[in-house]
């Protein structure tokens, strides 16, 4: 936003410098110095400036207490305000600094012979004939700053579009659920407030009986054993944490291993896996270090043989995925701690025919409403959970995006005026020499066309690249080190090009219609 504001201010100021440079030069011939007219450029862009400045901060104000009245803390709006103003200040000053240089450093003989929109087109030895098209790319390269800096400031909100749009199609919602249901739609796993290993100690629910019920449910294929977990408090004297302990499996073991980062996996009973986000926060709980571990009632010293990612082991339940696997520790030290308990099952998948998951989700909803102690996972709770995060991240940037777009929007629209105005006198002289309206409207839709395409080449070939890299780091992070194909966004480009296409040539075509109302001697007329 900072960018895109800076490129549209400097660029308005400069194109209003241009259209008031003969006023300057009069102010300069009865004795105003380059100093006065400096002040005078600076005083009407802090006038401007906290104009926009104090209406934007009232309407932001305003905003947030409609979007969170109950949310609204004086203080710190009161800190937000002052840093918005501050940072919208010092972009304004930075701004002007360029277009405060131009008008204080031209001669009155200078300012006298200048008229915008009549600046020396680069001479080449080449002679080329004079059409509508050919005088259309003349005037786009005639001020090679301006169209810079147009250009820029309508591409900018195309590359920050391109890069979001892609990050979305590469974090999908449903490839993202999916990482939690590799098996099947649906999980169920023990929920409750009473420890686990109370509950297993009188009787898993999680038992044959019930594997029998839902393997009866038309449309469920396998029902698979995914976690065999319990509770666990873990620390050294200096710190103590607490997740879920999960058992080390001939099923989970290769997984397992792919995840490890440092160290080596378990070589006896005592000792366990830990994940790198607790050793981040407590730097005790390394490779090699011993801390005491309490399964329910249940202690014992281990020792930490390795440390796994995380993000690699996603099997937590529920949208937030709570209780992920804090620890892998041996079945061996699960057994001699709770001898007591027969089977640990934590999770199952329940293996499901796509045609049917609707069928099969309600059965489960109704073998779940009898027993207690027991929770229902479904993967579209997860993809709907996904979506509210794109749509709140993604959608928040996707709008400024829009914003910064309609920056070079409004840009486009105050050199759209000043050409207009600036060029009576030169449309007036090739209209008197044979240059038909037609043509004459050619000639314009040529000049915005030059804009839009180069706009639009800029987004794609800056864009482009650095869209493939974030979306490389974003697979990576999301799907544990998996590079998923680039797709490039179809759809939200296609609407950028449209919109900045149609605008151009809308712009183009009510210039022309402009200078057809008038007769060419009311032309001339204006212009003297």
């Amino acid at each position: 936003v900072l960018i895109g504001g800076y490129v549209v201010i400097q660029s308005i100021f400069r194109i209003s410098i241009q259209d008031k440079i003969q006023s300057y030069g009069q102010l300069r011939t009865i004795g105003a110095t380059p100093k006065q007219i400096r002040r005078i450029v600076k005083r009407e862009s802090r006038r401007l400036g906290g104009t926009g400045i104090l209406l934007g901060v009232l309407l932001g104000v305003l905003g947030g207490l409609l979007l969170f009245p109950k949310g609204f803390h004086g203080a710190y709006y009161g800190l937000a305000v002052l840093l918005t103003a501050l940072a919208c200040w010092f972009m304004v000053s930075i701004s002007v600094r360029a277009p405060v240089k131009i008008a204080a450093g031209i001669s009155p003989l200078e300012a006298v012979r200048f008229s915008a929109g009549q600046e020396r087109i680069r001479s080449r030895k080449k002679r080329i004939r004079l059409t509508p098209v050919s005088m259309g790319l003349a005037n786009f390269r005639r001020d090679r700053k301006k169209a810079v800096s147009i250009a820029a400031s309508l591409s900018l909100g195309g590359i920050l579009l391109l890069i979001v749009s892609s990050v979305v199609l590469t974090r999908s919602p449903e490839q993202a659920a999916r990482l939690f249901f590799p098996d099947g739609d649906y999980k169920i796993y023990l929920s409750s407030e009473q420890p686990e290993e109370e509950i297993m100690a009188v009787g898993n629910p999680l038992n044959d009986e019930l594997r029998q019920e839902i393997l009866s449910v038309d449309g469920v294929t396998d029902v698979l054993v995914t976690r065999q977990s319990l509770h666990a408090k873990f620390g050294t004297s200096a710190s103590t944490e607490a997740g879920m302990c999960d058992a080390l499996t001939d099923t989970n073991r290769p997984d397992v291993e792919a995840a490890l980062v440092s160290g080596a996996m378990p070589a006896d009973a005592h000792s366990v896996l830990l994940g790198t986000s607790y050793q981040k926060r407590h730097p005790e709980m390394d490779v090699g270090a011993s801390m005491e571990l309490s399964l329910g009632q249940e202690a014992v010293t281990v020792t930490i043989s390795g440390l796994f990612d995380p993000a690699r082991m996603t099997n937590g339940h529920g949208a937030l995925a709570m209780d992920s696997a804090a620890l892998f520790a041996p079945a061996a030290l699960f057994r001699e701690l709770h001898p007591e308990i027969g089977a640990f099952d934590y999770s199952w998948s329940i293996v499901n025919d796509p045609q049917k998951a609707e069928r099969v989700e309600n059965a489960l909803e109704e073998i779940m409403s009898s027993r207690s102690n027991l929770g229902l996972d479904t993967i579209g709770a997860h993809i709907e959970y996904e979506k509210m995060q794109n749509s709140i991240i993604f959608g928040g940037m996707r709008a400024i995006s829009w914003l910064i777009f309609q920056f070079g929007v409004v840009n486009l629209i105050n050199m759209t005026l000043s050409n207009q105005m600036s060029r009576k006198r030169e449309n007036s002289i090739l209209r008197s020499i044979g240059l038909t309206r037609k043509q004459l409207c050619r000639m314009n839709i040529c000049e915005g066309l030059c804009y839009a395409a180069f706009a639009a080449l800029a987004a794609l070939l800056a864009g482009l690249p650095m869209a493939v890299v974030v979306c490389r780091e974003v697979s990576r992070q999301s799907f544990a080190g998996e590079i998923v194909p680039y797709q490039f966004p179809s759809l939200e480009m296609g609407l950028f090009l449209l919109v900045l296409f149609g605008l151009e040539f809308l712009l183009s075509a009510w210039t022309a219609s402009r200078q057809q109302k008038q007769s060419l001697i009311e032309q001339m007329r204006a212009v003297e």
